[in-house]
């Protein structure tokens, strides 16, 4: 269930909240920030507004098709206000273990091998977390103000206030939802397979 109000985000490549809020992906991967305790990634939420930044993004870190959406974004994280405009539940969590499993979910993102495989293999005694949300489009954005502690490279911050979610539309209709996810698990589970 949706809630009314909300207080955690979760950082994310605006270029991907973009990709999300239009239906074409569903996926995140994650191992940590720099500043995660332990440089760890734990869920501390299984619901979230996913909060754009642009700190890392790079047009060798997206596939040649989607590099245009780089064009008049802010290259740095610094903005004095972020637009929340996509609200996300989980739906599952997988461990991926494998580089042929990274491989394996290409046709499920807009970043680039280089940037998939180089995220699986930061830290290699930690698996990648392969987070498949359910996102929810705000009919009204949110401006949230910037606040100093929200800075730096961490997954989750905490508002210091709630943010109303309000009105929503599924950025993807249930049923393309849910065939989408079967391909992504039925991707994982074919490398398993073969390597078995």
């Amino acid at each position: 269930m949706i809630p009314g109000m909300w207080n955690i985000g979760l950082k994310e490549w605006a270029v991907t909240v973009d990709a999300i809020a239009r239906g074409e992906q569903t996926i995140l991967l994650r191992k940590g920030g720099i500043r995660e305790d332990g440089r760890h990634f734990k869920i501390e939420s299984d619901q979230f507004f996913l909060y754009p930044g642009h700190f890392h993004e790079g047009e060798a870190l997206l596939k040649p098709e989607h590099r245009g959406l780089l064009d008049g974004k802010q290259p740095e994280d610094f903005s004095e206000v972020v637009s929340l405009s996509v609200f996300a539940e989980i739906e599952d969590v997988i461990e991926v273990s494998s580089e042929e499993e990274v491989r394996a979910l290409e046709q499920f993102h807009i970043w680039s091998d280089q940037f998939a495989v180089k995220r699986f293999n930061w830290k290699p005694r930690h698996p990648l977390n392969l987070i498949i949300v359910r996102a929810h489009v705000l009919q009204q954005p949110q401006a949230l103000m910037v606040m100093p502690n929200y800075g730096g490279c961490k997954s989750w911050v905490e508002f210091i206030e709630d943010y109303p979610v309000g009105v929503t539309a599924p950025a993807m209709p249930d049923r393309k939802f849910n065939t989408h996810v079967a391909l992504i698990k039925d991707a994982i589970s074919a490398v398993g397979s073969t390597a078995n």
